[in-house]
């Protein structure tokens, strides 16, 4: 039987790389002039969910020692961070052609 700590802390975990891939967009609508756009919309949600899931990896198979355990944790958080992306890209394109 999984815990409630280990549950919240593989959620945590799943979560990751959506997190990261949404950082810059939620930066750059709270302080636009901070930091250069290119930055912020290019470059972070494309390097910040790769470094992501990387931990996600690593911190997975620590915890576990189990290599499949921790490929299927990596496979669900890249899958969870696809969706999500997909959904915020399909937002953003439907706010731009002014649907």
């Amino acid at each position: 039987m999984v815990s409630k700590s280990d549950l919240a802390r593989s959620s945590a975990l799943v979560s990751l790389p959506l997190a990261a891939f949404l950082f810059g967009p939620a930066v750059d609508a709270i302080a636009p002039e901070r930091i250069p756009g290119d930055l912020l919309l290019s470059l972070l949600p494309t390097v910040l969910p790769l470094a992501a899931l990387v931990v996600v990896a690593l911190v997975s198979y620590r915890r576990t020692g189990s290599t499949r355990r921790a490929l299927r944790l990596t496979a669900l958080s890249f899958a969870v961070g696809l969706v999500g992306a997909i959904g915020y890209l399909l937002h953003v394109w439907s706010e731009a052609s002014g649907s």
